[in-house]
């Protein structure tokens, strides 16, 4: 096998508690590259059409990349990859810490778990070592009590766990890594307790094959040099993701109050600098990151004093403070807590919670149905308190909510103010501020999501791009989409600042290739329409682009962005432009000509 790759595949049965290890594929490796890529290739050749994906039958594939475990800035990311419980589509749930590094040095590129153990089980990998181990002692348990349960049981491994959520398979529940690093969107935790599996323990030994070490290092510290000399970073640095907070709402694109408004008249009290004056302690990164854009928090005052955690970030204060009416930092990390704790995404429980508030305010859910609760903007311990409902699945509606925003608001009569994509929430930037960000969550490949094409930067800062119109962004996003897919399957991180050249070099010193820049992209898109064909053979309707009708027929009232609507018409003909720019036809479906071009031909 090439370097970059181990080569191996391991292969779980958690019904009959066997294993198997099968080879990494050397040509799939060069033309879907790894992680997102190469686990989308596994997934649409391995599960069978229609799978339910809470069912025995759905895969879940933990992944890494040709860099993850190197020298190479920022390689300590890896990717889950399944069928999502929320949407019916593919998802990749991308994750920091260390855990994936840790799994390519125990010598596997995958692992995969199928079928459903009898009992809750967890799996303990040390090397080539299995073993499955009971996991009633840690059943209800929550996630950093999970973690630190096993690490006094397994000694100082690297973990990957689910709390109560996951246990309940509430479709927005998350995967935690190390304690504070999750795999967040899309439901990939219900799919690991659909398994009654509740956690992964790992560590590894071996030394990651470089097909040129040497020039591989080389190469990886002439990057770590030009990542240090960016001047971005020591901004990420000091402040992390919170730092977009006020230029988010300065610029009146910030979700607020469900999306209601784009500006948020308490904005200084949630920001990053009140953060870092108010609940800060220190720093932290991820494996082999100078970025280091952790921030380590507790709650000094108030009633949640003595909170610790790490975070928030800034998509959990836009979801969960702004979008929710909450008032100050403190609250924001309360509610955040009980998220990480309980093992649910953030943006899509902000998502909900905004929603629900909307529709209690409305009449369409009452105090009755929350089980006594009276839940508001800017009540903090009461949404905390309907977080662990859901998570718990108390009663019928919280149970309904904890189906996902989009089955809870038809049942519900309110898809008006449901603000998701193929139903998964909307992220943190409104895309009445920034058009392009409108049409990538619509032509996301696993429903709403800004990594995949965040455009807001450049919409911003570009003089030849006008924010509030379609102009340009069609190919804006098509090619970011497509440079995203190739990075997010070598695996590195969002924030590292690594050029395209530099990305094609480390790979083919890592794995032997003859990889240009030209056809590094070309296997982005390739990946791409290959998740786009999985996501219409598993779910037609919900594979359709579309946006939330409330940023098609409503306007913010205040801020840079008031009276910004985006009009069905201006959507509609920038899908058509992205879609001409893809090789599809006007339905969204890749043509023959273009999956011969990609040789995608035999998934038609």
């Amino acid at each position: 096998m090439s370097g970059g790759y181990t080569g191996k595949i391991l292969v779980i049965d958690l019904k009959n508690q066997t294993t198997k290890i099968e080879n990494t594929n050397l040509e799939d490796a060069k033309n879907f590259i790894g992680a997102k890529g190469l686990g989308a290739k596994y997934l649409i050749d391995n599960l069978p059409k229609g799978t339910d994906p809470l069912s025995p039958e759905n895969i879940l594939i933990f992944t890494t990349g040709p860099l993850t475990g190197t020298r190479a800035q920022t390689s300590g990311r890896g990717t889950v990859v399944t069928k999502s419980p929320l949407t019916n589509l593919f998802v990749d749930s991308h994750f920091g810490g260390i855990f994936a590094a840790e799994m390519k040095k125990a010598g596997w590129d995958f692992i995969v778990i199928k079928n459903k153990s009898k009992k809750p089980v967890y799996l303990v990998i040390k090397d080539d070592k299995i073993e499955f181990k009971g996991a009633s002692i840690l059943w209800k348990k929550e996630c950093l009590d999970t973690h630190e349960l096993l690490q006094k049981i397994e000694g100082k491994t690297k973990t990957a766990v689910i709390g109560p959520a996951g246990e309940n398979l509430v479709r927005i529940a998350c995967i935690t890594l190390d304690g504070h690093r999750h795999a967040g969107r899309a439901g990939t935790g219900a799919v690991m307790g659909s398994k009654n599996l509740k956690a992964i323990v790992l560590s590894g030994t071996k030394k990651i094959p470089l097909h040129d070490g040497e020039a591989f290092n080389a190469k990886a510290k002439e990057v770590l040099k030009r990542v240090q000399e960016n001047g971005f970073v020591p901004v990420r640095r000091k402040y992390g993701t919170p730092y977009w907070v006020k230029p988010i709402n300065d610029e009146g694109f910030i979700p607020t109050r469900n999306y209601s408004e784009g500006y948020f008249e308490h904005g200084e009290d949630i920001n990053a600098e009140t953060m870092q004056k108010r609940i800060v302690d220190g720093g932290g990164a991820c494996y082999n990151c100078v970025i280091a854009c952790w921030n380590k928090s507790s709650i000094k005052q108030g009633p949640f004093k003595g909170i610790k955690l790490i975070g928030p970030e800034y998509e959990t204060i836009a979801l969960m403070g702004s979008n929710l009416g909450l008032e100050s930092i403190e609250d924001v990390a309360y509610v955040c807590d009980r998220c990480n704790e309980l093992g649910m995404d953030t943006i899509s429980t902000g998502g909900v919670l905004g929603f629900a508030i909307e529709a209690y305010n409305k009449g369409i859910i009452t105090k009755k149905d929350l089980g006594g609760l009276e839940i508001g903007w800017g009540k903090p311990a009461e949404l905390a308190k309907l977080i662990e409902y859901i998570a718990h699945r108390k009663n019928h509606t919280t149970k309904l909510l904890g189906e996902g925003i989009k089955t809870a608001s038809e049942k519900l009569n309110a898809e008006d103010f449901a603000v998701h994509c193929k139903g998964m929430d909307i992220p943190g930037y409104d895309p009445r501020g920034t058009f392009g960000m409108g049409l990538a969550y619509a032509t996301s490949d696993r429903g709403a999501c800004h990594q995949r094409a965040w455009t807001v930067r450049a919409e911003l800062k570009d003089p030849e791009l006008e924010r509030f119109s379609f102009d340009k962004k069609a190919e804006l996003v098509k090619n970011v989409q497509d440079e995203r897919a190739a990075f997010f399957s070598l695996v590195l991180c969002d924030f590292a600042p690594i050029s395209e050249e530099h990305c094609v070099d480390m790979w083919n010193l890592a794995s032997g290739f003859n990889h240009t820049v030209e056809s590094y992209l070309k296997c982005g898109e390739r990946i791409w329409n290959l998740i786009r064909l999985f996501n219409l053979r598993e779910n037609p309707e919900l594979g359709i682009d579309k946006l939330p009708q409330r940023f098609l027929k409503e306007s913010f009232t205040k801020g840079p962005a008031k009276d910004v609507v985006i009009t069905k018409e201006s959507f509609e003909k920038s899908l058509m432009e992205y879609y001409s720019m893809r090789g599809w036809n006007k339905k969204g479906i890749p043509t023959l000509e273009k999956l011969k071009e990609l040789g995608l031909q035999k998934y038609i």
